[in-house]
């Protein structure tokens, strides 16, 4: 039997070329869960998670920096943030981790993933999904449930050509929280953010992206969110309404007093929430195939 291993991290290449990192930790022989980051983030903002004894113990553990990003490959045009290359991102870290059938937990942007991986590889490609703070279930929803805030912000983290960005990015990283990140910690945000071409920002968030086939079908996938309630990225309640609408089994954990990232401000309570509910739904599974 595999058991826990010692942190792996590899650059992986996606079908089109680009270059992707990954890592794994965790026990191999466990459900695999995969995480992905948000807007202009790193896989740092996981490191809360992958540190965790529980969830090691419990679960593989993977995580790569998206196309756009970080470590990652950034093309700069349109053409390199399409749905299937963004998919194909994801199935090669899979594959790279022999990783079948993971929950994918996603933050934020990185929660728009489910929508590509469900149109390109079906709803089965999944056994469940965790979503984590202010989650763009998809693309074409973002403008009902952005919040005031980043739609203040958008114009000037979005754009090809503002002399506020620096500015933009650090207002940007303030708002992810509901109390301030150590100034340490900030630096590693603004990091994030100001290593990213304006470009590869711009696409990642304006790229065309059909919901329409997951709308229609992923209806089974199980799914629970984890949202502060001092979010300033978004209007959760209007977001959560679209994931009933889509999901037929969503369980929903409030968090008071945090904002857009509950898994660094509250990561012990979003580390133990994500543990349970994921055991709870690998047994609901094995249950009914039975």
């Amino acid at each position: 039997m595999a058991l826990a291993q010692e942190p792996q991290e590899r650059m992986l290449t996606s079908p089109d070329g680009t270059r992707i990192w990954a890592a794994s930790n965790g026990n191999t022989s466990k459900p695999a869960i995969v995480f992905v980051h948000g807007l202009s983030c790193t896989a740092l903002g996981w490191d809360r998670q992958f540190a965790d004894a529980g969830l090691q113990r419990a679960f593989h553990l993977v995580r790569y920096e998206m196309r756009g990003h970080a470590r990652s490959g950034k093309p700069l045009d349109e053409d390199g943030y399409t749905s299937r290359k963004i998919a194909d991102d994801f199935k090669t870290v899979c594959e790279a981790f022999g990783v079948v059938k993971p929950f994918l937990c996603g933050w934020s942007l990185g929660a728009a993933i489910v929508v590509d991986v469900v149109t390109a590889f079906g709803p089965d490609y999944l056994s469940g999904i965790v979503y984590v703070g202010g989650p763009i279930v998809a693309l074409h929803y973002l403008p009902q449930f952005r919040h005031p805030v980043m739609n203040e912000l958008f114009p000037i983290i979005t754009s090809l050509t503002s002399d506020d960005l620096s500015d933009g990015g650090e207002r940007f990283v303030d708002s992810c929280v509901a109390r301030p990140l150590s100034f340490e910690e900030k630096l590693s945000f603004m990091g994030g953010f100001l290593m990213q071409p304006r470009a590869a920002r711009y696409w990642s968030i304006k790229r065309n992206q059909d919901h329409t086939v997951w709308e229609a079908t992923a209806r089974p996938l199980p799914v629970i969110i984890i949202q502060g309630e001092e979010d300033q990225h978004c209007l959760y309640d209007v977001m959560i309404d679209i994931a009933l609408r889509v999901y037929d089994e969503v369980e929903v954990t409030m968090m008071p007093d945090i904002g857009h990232s509950p898994h660094i401000e509250n990561p012990e309570q979003t580390n133990r929430t994500i543990e349970a509910w994921v055991t709870k739904a690998v047994a609901a599974q094995k249950g009914r195939a039975e």
